[in-house]
């Protein structure tokens, strides 16, 4: 039971991958991460924050506006991150250096998985061969006297 219940988590929390998006505009609900140009960054500091240059968060969608974001974390370039609450932000294509989309990284996510399996057969292994308890026929000791 204890198996099923680790593999499922290995599972449900899986390894993820970023990889640059090959289409102009990305489905949405996509969860990306943005980055911005210099220039990009200096243009939306009054949204963003100062020094902001990597934003992370799903696609709302995209128009001659820019990509709608709506806006789980942006990190600093001195690696601060800070939480948002899915605020919706409209970055301007002319601001964005790279978009890449998150997947689910198969291979990655059995690998874990396998280990996690193999960890728990030889921990289970591990306790079974150093037994516990009485030998198999023993008698329970007697009760104390009273």
């Amino acid at each position: 039971m204890r198996a099923a219940v680790f593999i499922a988590a290995c599972l449900t929390a899986g390894c993820y991958s970023y990889t640059p998006l090959t289409t102009t505009d990305p489905e949405p609900g996509t969860s990306l991460v943005t980055t911005l140009t210099d220039d990009g960054a200096r243009e939306l500091a009054r949204y963003l924050g100062s020094d902001v240059f990597l934003v992370r968060g799903r696609c709302v969608g995209g128009d001659e506006l820019g990509l709608r974001v709506s806006v789980a974390a942006v990190e600093t370039k001195g690696g601060d991150l800070k939480l948002w609450g899915g605020e919706i932000v409209t970055i301007p294509a002319a601001a964005i250096a790279s978009v890449e989309i998150r997947r689910f990284a198969k291979g990655r996510s059995l690998l874990l998985a396998g280990v996690g399996v193999a960890g728990v057969a030889a921990t289970t292994l591990a306790f079974s061969l150093t037994g516990s308890g009485s030998a198999p026929g023993a008698k329970p000791p007697p009760p104390p006297p009273k």
